[in-house]
């Protein structure tokens, strides 16, 4: 829930559910603010958890998709956690920082992951502990207004004090800071402080899959493009469900590719909604991310099967419409 630092910031329209903070001004206002003003967004939707002992990195590297090993200090890295079906129960991006690694991932996918991760580590010497230090994230456009001594390349993470800062892509930079610290990182008073769906719209501005609580181990890596978002080694040792994901790189495409979409609705979405060809009704794909940034519009990745890109596609009798599929990082 909201930390107590921040409870004389909440403005009269501040809506408040499960996690925290949703959006602390009407949608429109605060996707606004997060894209032209300094404003900073309460991640309590998402969490860092820290792992470490003297075992973390190869038993991290047993464990996800991607290459943990020739990720070096400091570099930020998209990776994710499959089962032994190769079905993901996390996505997360992972950095290390003098020799303690750092995963940054959903809160509905927190629990899974470190019940999974504690029951495979066996005698391996390493803890896992979600850090419960205060969350936030900036949008990369305002960074040297709030962060003048600490501008970072992308994918770079260090330390500062007692604080941690990180960039994933071009446009976020998440900061983990104590109450104490953060009149030393940033000026608050200046700053509008926004809620979490705020930054989602960030994540899906910039292709960044998350997966919720409702889609555990619905995907595999290649239904949510992870392989082409350099999410995956195919070059490294075993993981859970490492077969299952080579062989769909080795021996035929996936079915299914990510996408960033829109549409327009005065119905209320609902991200378990699906979505469905004008055609013949079928199911083309459903929805991973999905964020309001107007009264009847609607940003958000989706996961659609590729036979049906070139359909008329709809989520419940709106007219979807397809902005960009996910492309290869340089």
């Amino acid at each position: 829930m909201i930390n107590d630092f921040f409870k004389k910031f909440l403005n009269k329209e501040a809506i408040i559910d499960d996690y925290g903070l949703k959006t602390n001004f009407d949608f429109t206002e605060e996707i606004n603010k997060i894209s032209t003003q300094k404003s900073l967004s309460l991640l309590e939707n998402k969490v860092l958890i820290k792992c470490f002992g003297e075992d973390a990195e190869n038993f991290l590297n047993t464990q996800f998709t991607n290459d943990v090993k020739n990720m070096g200090n400091n570099n930020v890295m998209l990776s994710g956690y499959c089962n032994p079906k190769g079905r993901i129960i996390s996505i997360f991006y992972i950095f290390q920082l003098d020799n303690v690694f750092y995963l940054y991932t959903t809160l509905d996918t927190a629990e899974p992951l470190l019940k999974k991760l504690n029951m495979y580590k066996m005698m391996s010497k390493v803890e896992f502990e979600i850090q419960d230090d205060i969350l936030f994230g900036i949008s990369a456009k305002q960074e040297s207004r709030f962060l003048s001594d600490h501008i970072l390349d992308n994918n770079k993470a260090k330390k500062s004090g007692e604080s941690i800062i990180f960039k994933i892509g071009d446009n976020q930079v998440i900061i983990l800071a104590k109450s104490k610290d953060l009149g030393r990182i940033i000026n608050i008073e200046s700053s509008n402080i926004l809620g979490y769906k705020s930054f989602e719209f960030l994540d899906i501005q910039s292709i960044i899959p998350f997966i919720n609580k409702s889609q555990i181990e619905s995907f595999t890596p290649q239904m949510i493009s992870l392989d082409i978002l350099n999410g995956v080694s195919f070059s490294k040792g075993c993981y859970p469900g490492q077969e299952i994901v080579a062989r769909t790189h080795y021996l035929g495409e996936a079915k299914k590719i990510l996408c960033k979409i829109k549409f327009s609705s005065k119905k209320a979405i609902l991200i378990d909604d699906k979505i469905t060809s004008i055609e013949d009704n079928k199911n083309a794909g459903e929805l991973l991310n999905m964020v309001k940034i107007n009264e009847d519009t609607y940003n958000s990745l989706a996961v659609l099967r590729k036979d049906m890109l070139i359909k008329n596609l709809i989520i419940n009798d709106a007219s979807v419409e397809i902005v960009e599929q996910v492309k290869k990082n340089a």
